[in-house]
């Protein structure tokens, strides 16, 4: 009877290995969307060294390191191959320039370049961000949470351009006002220190300039 327990337990064994693990060579990664598709397939390629893979959502998504993943969808096809399809869910925001766009995941502090929009993401248009692709991807994510409030309060701050210069981010409004944000530090601070400004009765209408670099202040240059 011990001998008969054992070999079950070895074909357990080797069953389960047989269903969990499958030869990593013979695992086809993809999105669930075609702008996810290249994202998943470059990192699973960056990550993915062994020999097997072990069909648990847990290891892959270890295995797809900083990857933002709303969610892993894994299917087996004997004897050896298996699908995995990953879900990245929306971006947080994405930021464009040109012919290049940055998604930004501002929960998970990383930044991807895509070749293509989706109508349901929040787009914001800039200029003055480097062309260079990893810089204009850390810029983008240094940005994106002072960019995320700025859409968020679009209607007391309607944007109709912003850009970037050595004195960092600057905003101009659709009422001719400038708004001068400096780099993303204190980004709640500033732009709700901008919407003050641009309510009161004193300002509204004049195309004037509000800087808001300096902490808790919004100073508005004589003359502007």
């Amino acid at each position: 009877m011990t001998t008969l327990r054992r070999v079950a337990v070895v074909l357990a064994l080797v069953g389960a290995l047989y269903w969990l693990v499958v030869p990593t060579s013979r695992v086809t990664v993809g999105g669930v969307d075609s702008w996810q598709a290249p994202l998943v397939q470059q990192t699973w390629r960056g990550t993915s060294h062994r020999v097997v893979t072990l069909l648990d959502q847990r290891t892959v998504a270890g295995r797809l390191g900083n990857l933002p993943v709303a969610e892993i969808t894994i299917s087996r096809q004997r004897p050896w191959n298996a699908t995995i399809m990953v879900d990245m869910g929306e971006p947080d925001l994405a930021i464009r320039q040109g012919d290049k766009t940055a998604i930004v995941y501002t929960g998970t502090g990383v930044s991807y370049l895509v070749s293509q929009t989706e109508k349901s993401w929040t787009v914001v248009d800039v200029t003055g961000f480097p062309g260079d692709t990893q810089a204009f991807l850390s810029r983008s994510l240094e940005f994106a949470p002072m960019l995320r409030e700025l859409v968020r309060c679009k209607g007391q701050l309607p944007a109709a351009a912003v850009s970037l210069s050595a004195s960092g981010l600057s905003v101009r409004l659709k009422d001719g006002k400038k708004l001068l944000l400096g780099d993303g530090s204190d980004y709640s601070s500033k732009i709700q220190r901008a919407v003050a400004v641009v309510q009161m009765p004193d300002f509204k209408g004049k195309a004037v300039t509000v800087d808001l670099r300096f902490a808790g202040q919004a100073v508005i240059p004589e003359g502007s």
